[in-house]
């Protein structure tokens, strides 16, 4: 066992760990948390790496527990916990770190992830994947003249877990499907898991082939999951993960599939004891699974381990319709974690939230949360709806959600350049305030963030609100709505439920 001890400087900040948990970042002095990074029961994604503010940082090549109270950090793990320090800030603490373990590969998502809306069907759909529901559904975006975007085809599509063919009871023709929403303007992604029914004749084969993850005693693990219990593949075996990547290739040439959202694969379907082909922690398994996804320029995952670098766009955990119980209150601090552990191609929860739960049987939504969900979203690296705007809002609040969402296109541009910029060199597109301005005392300028360096999103998530306050850097600023302000002091302003604040740092 690694151990390792640090004291926590005055007026010196902690973030990292685990994207779930951002929302009680900044760390600091007087902080008693416990964090461990093996997983648990806990989805989202996770680096075994802690920047300071003071420009220090710990690091790992695997994971470890973190435990900070009466003002010390200590760490233990099965290797090396790394103390590094003298890098005089967040920012370079963060780069350092980067440049060290995880530097960028020379590859971006597709594009149309950072300029276009992403649509997912879960949340109005359900598992009730059909031609008719998900053509309705699309039909509705442009008749609600929404721009058309990516669409996600979620859980519901395939026969069964672990087959990759359509359920033709649901969708009879999927070629004509993919293709009539080819013609609608959208690309198409389908939901895949790594996980397989614990009975059929698929998980028979893949039995019989030893490309089943086996527990301890040497049978097929069958592991729970939020559907039940189910098989999972070993992709420390080569031919498994060749297979794996035949069945999306199929879908690709067969229907026009464009590409994947790659749920599940989180730490706790894994186990350090299994018996695999080629022995791993169980953390590792989801870094192969985002081995897999990386080949396919549209993919998205939830679940990513030591994974920062890669082109893989990663979505925050689902959220829950709420203001203040892991909803909208999460949306920035956990955005903001993403890009400091290396995840730069982030995107935010569906609006409104992703937990389908917080949908089930309620009469009516908060539809100030859902527009200022909305907001926030659209002034981040991308930005993905579920529940339909038209159907859930007024249609002056479903007007509101429009423009927010052509506010994000219209900074599709600028996102783009900053992921392309993230690819050079490695840094966030979305970043916290102390990393532009580490000598201005923003460690813990909540509700704000900076979108690139001269863009500084500050979006309304307190319900209610009809102000908003910014601490605003030293320099000029302009606001969206004109006003130029001189920086350095804290300002308030003005906000109806239509404003979606954020100011542009001019030149000098």
């Amino acid at each position: 066992m690694c151990n390792l001890t640090l004291g926590i400087l005055e007026n010196e900040f902690w973030w990292g760990g685990a994207v779930n948990h951002g929302y009680e970042m900044p760390f600091h002095r007087d902080s008693c948390i416990f964090l461990d990074l093996r997983g648990e029961r806990e989805g989202d994604q996770y680096a075994p790496l802690f920047l300071s503010s003071c420009g220090r940082y710990i690091w790992s090549e695997k994971a470890f527990t973190l435990r900070m109270e009466n003002g010390s950090i200590r760490c233990e793990g099965e290797a090396a916990i790394l103390p590094e320090k003298g890098f005089s800030s967040l920012k370079g603490a963060y780069l350092a770190a980067m440049r060290t373990h995880f530097p960028f590969v020379k590859q971006v998502p597709d594009r149309r992830f950072f300029d276009r809306p992403q649509y997912n069907t879960w949340i109005e759909l359900g598992k009730e994947q059909t031609t008719e529901n998900i053509l309705r559904y699309a039909r509705d975006v442009l008749e609600n003249r929404l721009q058309p975007g990516i669409l996600m085809i979620d859980e519901g599509w395939a026969e069964d877990y672990g087959s990759f063919t359509f359920n033709t009871r649901r969708i009879p023709d999927p070629a004509a499907l993919i293709s009539r929403l080819h013609e609608m303007g959208f690309l198409v992604m389908l939901w895949v898991t790594p996980v397989v029914s614990c009975a059929g004749d698929r998980f028979l084969q893949l039995k019989r082939s030893g490309w089943l993850i086996r527990d301890a005693s040497g049978v097929p693990a069958c592991r729970e999951w939020w559907n039940g219990f189910s098989a999972v593949l070993d992709l420390t075996n080569p031919e498994a993960a060749a297979w794996y990547h035949e069945q999306l290739d199929g879908l690709m040439r067969d229907y026009g599939i464009d590409g994947f959202k790659f749920d599940a694969g989180d730490c706790y379907f894994y186990r350090d004891d299994d018996l695999t082909f080629r022995r791993v922690a169980a953390r590792e398994q989801t870094s192969l699974y985002n081995r897999i996804g990386e080949s396919y320029p549209l993919n998205e995952f939830r679940a990513a381990w030591k994974y920062g670098g890669r082109p893989v766009v990663t979505r925050l955990q689902d959220k829950k319709h709420s203001w203040d119980t892991f909803g909208i209150n999460t949306l920035i601090p956990n955005t903001v974690l993403q890009g400091l552990l290396g995840y730069a191609y982030g995107c935010p929860d569906m609006v409104g939230g992703g937990e389908i739960g917080s949908f089930a049987g309620r009469k009516e939504l908060d539809e100030e949360l859902f527009v200022r969900w909305a907001q926030a979203s659209a002034l981040m690296g991308m930005m993905q709806v579920s529940a339909a705007p038209w159907r859930v809002l007024s249609p002056k609040n479903a007007a509101l959600v429009r423009k927010a969402m052509r506010l994000h296109t219209r900074l599709g541009d600028l996102i783009f350049r900053l992921a392309k910029h993230a690819m050079e060199t490695g840094e966030p597109i979305v970043r916290p305030m102390a990393y532009e301005f580490p000598e201005e005392g923003m460690e813990q300028a909540a509700g704000q963030f900076m979108l690139g360096s001269g863009l500084l999103a500050a979006p309304v998530t307190e319900k209610g609100a009809v102000t908003k306050t910014v601490q605003l850097p030293k320099g000029r600023w302009k606001a969206w709505n004109g006003t130029a302000y001189e920086g350095g002091r804290t300002i308030t302003v003005n906000t109806t439920l239509s404003d979606i604040p954020y100011l542009i740092r001019e030149e000098a």
